[in-house]
């Protein structure tokens, strides 16, 4: 998606992050970046919504995810996860803290793991 494509989005906060995954796509030489930078690209309503249950299932005890959208709060979670997403609802947040994992915006999960690895994407 060009430029101009991207600056059409009214969010300047995700305009930037978006810029922000590309970027530590090309200096990383990790294309995990760029594919959640395209999926954000994307319109809202084609992001995807994850539920806590999903996390527990899908991911190993001190495991890192990240997902390219929103991470809802049904489900329970008994494994230290560091998850990082566009936005978090209040449940969510609440249950992967007491898990004693921890949630984390895109810019400060890429700097932890910079070239992606042992990194799983749902969504």
């Amino acid at each position: 998606m060009s430029k101009k494509q991207i600056s059409r989005k009214s969010n300047s906060e995700l305009v930037k992050t978006i810029d922000e995954l590309k970027q530590a796509s090309r200096e990383n030489d990790a294309p995990i970046w760029r594919s959640i930078a395209e999926k954000l690209e994307g319109p809202c309503r084609n992001w995807p919504v994850v539920n806590i249950s999903k996390i527990e299932y899908n991911v190993s005890k001190n495991g890192k995810v990240v997902i390219p959208g929103k991470i809802m709060g049904s489900g329970n979670l008994s494994k230290k996860v560091t998850v990082s997403a566009y936005s978090f609802t209040k449940s969510a947040i609440e249950k992967i803290e007491s898990a004693g994992g921890k949630c984390m915006i895109y810019n400060d999960f890429i700097k932890k793991n910079p070239s992606g690895k042992d990194v799983v994407v749902i969504g």
